[in-house]
């Protein structure tokens, strides 16, 4: 009877009752929007931030470029190519200035050599039978000028070759040779015997579909050995590329240094790439989805900070030497190389992109500036922890590995590599990058600019997460403004409407005391009414609010933010997994029950202003 009268008193003021659904309808549509897009945003955040990851690669530039002339026989004139120089090494220690919030890093990373003679490093099933390197005696049939292809017979093979070149392996084998890039060859002799270090090549394309491969004598230094500031260290003696062999030539210096380096590369051909890192997603092919697990486990982040002797390796490496997860690999650590990344120095055997005269696992000076191989610094057992697969081949180091390469945390080497340099460079965006929280890079680079060096260049990987992110602002902002202007609404509407449906109504609140009211019924008379027409306004705005915000977000997320570049590997589903991200159902309905309660608490409020006075001063109309 009372909800009957309530119900009647609305109906006899139709526009306003309709006014006020209507108003508050749309109340309840932007608080309702307003949460639920604020929701999932902040969902969104949460599943990104999981997903998403941003690193940052440095590379130095160059400070002037050299024009380098190299001969070719066949065309009989100079090719040229524009070579970097750089006046000074800029040490990564720069990188380390305040206000950037390094995640990791950043790190400059150099790779291991480790001699391991007893593991199989090579298929005997390779697709491929390659040109190789070796260092080798030979005497030409005729006297002969090199200049283009012409025969020698192989005396002797000094250093170890690679069982899937096609290289003598042995004496008594007759070659092609070429010293293709000389423009002034000298003559060689019948009957005398020469010296020299071979490179694999092709005097013509034609040839090389015959099988015809020329060998090429090519200068060698020695040494390049650095100290940890990148300086080069004395002793780097660079013989001629082609040394005629006269009795007692092995017992002089320069014979010694022949006869060692030739040992020193047969260990290089038996030596594993290692590379130490702060952290997988660091390196370039795991961070580009190119290499990803296949067997057991990532190393963890708390692994790579404690210095756990744990260790990746490559599928092709495994399956060759019959290695698991949670088996033990020794790696006695001899070298370091901070100038290169392990794919530019050992290329996998099965790169089907290999080009003719593409060096295949090259180092140029294995010896250290006393003459001798670099002794081992480091030797322990390492856990392999998982085993990785990598996509693609050859000698990119952004999306290859390199042959064999072990990944292990940096800070399981303890001892020291400064006397075991190998080889210095400058930075580059293979061998030194870090990661930073994602949406900072504009932060990073504010910060950059403050240190005032003009010589190192920044690129970024974030997988879109920059683009994302700005959708991802404009949807939190939009969300706030619907809950503000939701906020204000409502409670500028609840204060009018109270007042016009229960403030103006104290002679109606009077009446029914006067006939029997109690001070409960007559709030339930005042209320429920207007609650009603707010539950029905707030049905409506919320369900509307629903359907409003799934445009939107439709809207917002509809622009390519996304990156989809990398969408090889385990990349390739990133993006589903992100579309599944939902937000609960409820929060709609939460808002709007939150909407009814402020308008209950108001009305209620307004309600015993009225049934808290006399009836018949409220028929008097004035207070005493």
């Amino acid at each position: 009877m009372i909800f009957g009268k309530s119900l009647k008193q609305l109906l006899r003021t139709p526009i306003t009752t309709m006014l006020f659904i209507v108003l508050f309808a749309f109340t309840a549509f932007f608080v309702s929007s307003g949460a639920v897009l604020w929701a999932r945003n902040q969902a969104a955040i949460k599943a990104y931030e999981d997903v998403f990851v941003t690193i940052g690669t440095v590379r130095q530039r160059a400070t002037s470029r050299e024009i380098v002339e190299t001969w070719d026989a066949l065309t009989k004139t100079y090719t040229r190519r524009s070579e970097p120089r750089y006046t000074s090494i800029i040490p990564p220690s720069v990188l380390d200035f305040d206000g950037v919030g390094y995640i990791l890093g950043p790190e400059r990373r150099p790779f291991y050599g480790s001699y391991r003679p007893d593991l199989i490093l090579i298929s005997e099933n390779s697709k491929k039978q390659l040109p190789g390197n070796a260092v080798v005696e030979v005497t030409p049939l005729k006297d002969c000028i090199p200049d283009s292809p012409v025969e020698v017979l192989v005396e002797r093979v000094l250093s170890e070759v690679l069982p899937n070149t096609v290289l003598p392996k042995e004496a008594g084998q007759i070659i092609l040779l070429c010293d293709h890039n000389n423009d002034s060859p000298q003559r060689l002799y019948a009957g005398k015997t020469y010296l020299m270090y071979l490179q694999g090549g092709v005097h013509d394309m034609g040839e090389i579909m015959n099988g015809q491969v020329e060998w090429r004598p090519t200068a060698v230094t020695f040494s390049t050995q650095c100290r940890p500031d990148g300086t080069r260290m004395a002793g780097d003696m660079t013989p001629p590329a082609i040394r005629e062999v006269t009795e007692g030539f092995y017992e002089t210096e320069e014979g010694q240094r022949w006869l060692e380096y030739a040992h020193a590369l047969s260990r290089y051909n038996r030596t594993l790439p290692v590379l130490p890192t702060n952290g997988t997603q660091l390196l370039l092919p795991f961070y580009n989805g190119t290499a990803y697990i296949t067997k057991g486990e990532d190393i963890t982040p708390e692994e790579y900070s404690s210095g756990e002797r744990v260790c990746l390796v490559s599928e092709n490496f495994a399956e060759m030497n019959g290695l698991s997860p949670g088996d033990m690999l020794r790696l006695p650590l001899f070298y370091a190389d901070y100038q290169y990344a392990p794919s530019e120095r050992y290329i996998e055997d099965d790169f089907d992109a290999w080009l003719p005269g593409m060096l295949w696992w090259y180092i140029a000076s294995p010896l250290n500036a006393d003459g001798g191989m670099y002794p081992v610094f480091s030797d322990h057992e390492y856990i392999i922890k998982g085993i990785y697969g990598n996509s693609i081949y050859g000698s990119d180091a952004t999306r290859s590995m390199g042959a064999n390469t072990i990944v292990i945390p940096a800070k399981s080497v303890h001892e020291s590599d400064e006397n075991n340099i190998l080889a210095y460079g400058p930075m580059t965006d293979t061998t030194t990058t870090f990661q930073i929280p994602n949406g900072s890079i504009e932060t990073f680079m504010a910060r950059w600019a403050e240190q005032g060096i003009d010589d190192l260049e920044f690129t970024f990987h974030d997988r879109g997460y920059t683009q994302l992110h700005q959708g991802l602002e404009n949807m939190k902002r939009i969300s706030l403004m619907f809950l503000a202007i939701g906020a204000a609404m409502s409670l500028a509407l609840v204060f009018f409407f109270s007042h016009v449906f229960i403030s103006k109504n104290k002679m109606r609140t009077a009446i029914e005391r006067m006939l029997g009211y109690t001070k409960r019924q007559s709030a339930a008379s005042l209320l429920s009414g207007f609650l009603l027409a707010a539950v029905l306004a707030v049905t409506v705005g919320c369900v509307a609010g629903i359907l409003a915000e799934g445009q939107i977000t439709d809207k917002l997320t509809s622009q390519e933010y996304y990156d989809t570049s990398y969408t090889i590997g385990p990349l390739g589903c990133g993006r589903i997994e992100l579309e599944k991200n939902t937000v609960s159902a409820l929060y709609a309905p939460a808002a709007g029950l939150a909407l009814l309660l402020v308008t209950g608490l108001i009305s209620a409020a307004f309600v015993h202003g009225n049934v808290k006075e006399e009836p018949l001063k409220l028929l008097g109309g004035r207070k005493e």
